[in-house]
């Protein structure tokens, strides 16, 4: 990739992109899911079944000497949490930082998450940049920080942070050294090894986070000042207060912290999406924000902060805090594409009045009008686990993305265990909702386990509802794989050959592409 000065129409995006460059960021990973499908795609990364086998990837990569990156949407974190907090005590070689977009709004998630939770939870550093100049420091330092403290380093983006321009940036390639993984103190008990890294890794963090020139304090007249990470820091830049604009919340600067308290009668804490640094700083009095109703939960508006701000300058109260009206689906496109293949298969879900688990594909629109035919969805790859613990025989949908993403740790415990359901498996050879990636084929490893029954879409109504009739009326496990093409991606998938489990390649990112928001 060109250096950033010789980039026009700068933006975030493109300084993840760059700061990978520089950093020789090697190995590459991803999950699909809004924000980070774009940016993924820039990177060039190399999708992975899930967030979990990712991680595991960059760690085996950052033992024997390379650098490398992975990048998950807010959910995608609760996946890899395992070797996420286990790799704090354990030590790693190479830089790995990992990229965590948070869906504020939500916008194409089923939930809005604040990743920085995960900083003192994984006892991890997490940095969360304000702007692309900002982004792009941040990421060359969480490398330089990874490797002198051999841990992960976590750093928070958003869609409004990758999505922000900005004028120009100074490339600046700092390449690692090479170093692999070590066998530091393995006469440590585990306790020991806890006790190591709160004593030792945690201090140097907290270190790094006081002396770095990331975090940015501003001075103005006035006893009102605001502390705010992430793109807050920018909404406030203009107003006429004081500023420390954090980039580093775990752990937090706390001497910066103290300082600035002890320099104002009010502080007020803009942050996106959860009152985090707010609920660090232990109620004081002096300190508002969401969880004063000071500033709503969630997004934030530059007008917030600007009532906010006046409202404490006049030493107001806030008593109702500000008003949210709740989003509904009327007059947008919340459900199912109208040449979606599988249209059929939902109208005839809906009248068999049996249980239905969706996932987090495409099978949640079939929840709403004019279908209604999924009762349940609590995320990718569960219909499989959660339709086995119906009370009656039910029917678990599965999108051959989420069955591979986790969908089959549910069905291998559905046969274990001897569940009596049916799991239909929509396989359009895509990740359809995130931009078209191509999926394993699973339906040789699926014909090996259980009763397995191929049916072609699009098909009728009546055609639909007698198979499921049909496997319904079976004992035991069995499952159903719907074949049908998306209409978007039917160009795409022309000349493709689906990805099976014994043909070793690397699939990458195909052309971006988002469905409307569900």
């Amino acid at each position: 990739m060109k250096g950033l000065d010789d980039l026009k129409g700068l933006n975030g995006l493109k300084a993840v992109m760059q700061a990978a460059d520089d950093a020789g960021a090697a190995s590459r990973t991803y999950v699909p899911g809004y924000p980070i499908t774009d940016l993924a795609a820039g990177l060039n990364a190399e999708i992975s079944i899930n967030e979990k086998v990712a991680l595991e990837i960059a760690l085996g990569a950052s033992a024997t000497g390379l650098r490398s990156m992975v990048v998950v949407k807010q959910v995608g974190m609760n996946a890899l949490a395992d070797p996420l907090v286990i790799s704090a005590t354990h030590n790693i070689g190479s830089g790995l930082v990992l990229i965590a977009g948070d869906d504020l709004g939500p916008r194409g998630s089923q939930v809005e998450m604040d990743s920085r939770f995960y900083g003192p939870l994984a006892k991890l550093p997490l940095l969360d940049p304000r702007d692309p100049e900002n982004l792009y420091a941040s990421i060359l330092e969480a490398y330089s920080l990874s490797e002198g403290l051999r841990v992960p380093v976590i750093v928070r983006v958003t869609a409004p942070l990758l999505a922000e321009e900005c004028p120009q940036i100074s490339s600046r390639p700092t390449f690692g050294t090479g170093q692999r993984f070590r066998r530091l103190d393995m006469d440590l008990t585990m306790r020991g090894l806890n006790q190591r890294h709160h004593e030792k890794t945690m201090a140097r963090a907290a270190g790094a986070a006081f002396s770095s020139s990331l975090n940015r304090m501003k001075k103005c007249a006035g006893g009102v000042g605001i502390i705010a990470s992430g793109r807050p820091a920018v909404l406030a830049e203009g107003l006429e207060v004081s500023g420390l604009y954090l980039t580093y919340v775990n752990p937090l600067p706390w001497g910066l912290i103290r300082q600035f308290l002890d320099d104002h009668q009010t502080i007020l804490v803009a942050e996106e999406p959860e009152p985090f640094i707010e609920s660090m700083l232990g109620g004081l009095e002096k300190v508002k924000g969401k969880l004063t109703r000071h500033l709503p939960s969630g997004e934030l508006k530059r007008e917030d902060l600007i009532q906010a701000v006046e409202a404490l300058k006049d030493d107001a109260d806030m008593p109702g805090g500000p008003v949210n009206e709740y989003e509904t689906v009327a007059g947008g496109r919340g459900g199912v594409c109208e040449d979606c293949p599988f249209a059929s298969l939902f109208y005839a879900l809906r009248d068999l009045h049996v249980p239905v688990a969706g996932d987090a594909g495409c099978s949640i629109r079939a929840s709403r009008l004019p279908y209604q035919s999924v009762d349940v969805v609590y995320g990718l790859g569960s219909s499989i686990g959660v339709a086995s613990g119906f009370s009656t025989k039910g029917i678990a949908l599965v999108g051959d993305y989420a069955l591979a993403h986790s969908g089959l740790q549910g069905l291998i415990n559905a046969l274990w265990q001897k569940r009596d359901l049916l799991a239909v498996v929509l396989k359009n050879d895509v990740a359809a909702m995130t931009g078209g990636q191509e999926v394993p084929d699973l339906t040789a490893l699926l014909e090996g386990l259980l009763p397995t029954r191929g049916f072609d879409l699009p098909a009728t109504v009546q055609e639909a509802e007698q198979i499921l009739q049909e496997e319904l009326a079976r004992n035991g496990p069995s499952a159903i794989v719907a074949r049908g093409i998306c209409p978007r991606y039917a160009s795409d998938l022309s000349n493709h050959q689906p990805i099976s489990p014994d043909i070793r390649r690397s699939p990458r990112s195909r052309a971006p592409s988002r469905c409307p928001d569900h």
